[in-house]
């Protein structure tokens, strides 16, 4: 009877049905491809992630109170969402919103809830339109680099020069052109910022989830 059951675990650990269900933990990043739209189809032309995933938005889990949330920069400024609405933005695949999961690994978990805390500041800022790394306004990535911070007050993530041109033509997209004519500033080709999909290979991270 024994080996019976040792033979029973042995075949659900194998086929999965002992795991586990996933579970989100403060500080996890919840990297998205959005729903379809003018701006988010524009970010998705000059950025690739892992796996060549188009990420175009990136958010970070807060639990409270048994509930999760998403801390998230988005359009109408730097908010607290309930996870579901979050889902809701994702495109789908499968029926199943397309958010991979990157996690802080070990040794700069530390520093997550001092990230947390400055983020919690930030609710209720603007979103920034224009990518600018000296204004008091944030896009979704840039909201993490300004929060997530080492002890000597260090970025955890690195900046790079952004790029508004095409990866496929090499020419600056018309939405992007019409998108910076629109707020009255030149393109910030070259100027240094952050965006999703470059998060999502930071060697900072390691990917422990896809709901898809």
């Amino acid at each position: 009877m024994k080996r019976i059951l040792f033979i029973l675990l042995l075949f659900a650990a194998a086929t999965g049905f002992a795991r586990e269900p996933f579970r989100l933990e403060t500080g996890d990043l919840l990297f998205q491809v959005n729903g379809r739209s003018a701006y988010t189809e524009a970010i998705k032309n000059v950025t690739s992630g892992i796996e060549q995933l188009e990420f175009s938005h990136v958010g970070v889990a807060y639990i409270e109170d048994g509930e999760t949330y998403v801390l998230e920069a988005v359009p109408y400024g730097v908010v607290k969402s309930r996870l579901d609405k979050f889902f809701r933005n994702s495109q789908l695949a499968d029926g199943k919103p397309v958010v991979v999961v990157g996690r802080l690994k070990p040794r700069l978990q530390k520093n997550i809830p001092a990230a947390i805390e400055r983020i919690k500041k930030l609710l209720g800022k603007r979103y920034d339109y224009v990518f600018d790394p000296d204004d008091d306004t944030y896009y979704c990535s840039e909201l993490i680099y300004v929060s997530y911070l080492r002890p000597d007050g260090k970025p955890i993530f690195r900046m790079k020069p952004m790029t508004f041109r095409d990866k496929t033509t090499g020419e600056t997209s018309p939405l992007w052109i019409e998108h910076f004519k629109r707020h009255k500033c030149d393109i910030p080709e070259g100027v240094p910022g952050t965006n999703p999909g470059d998060m999502s290979r930071s060697k900072a991270i390691r990917i422990v989830h896809r709901y898809f």
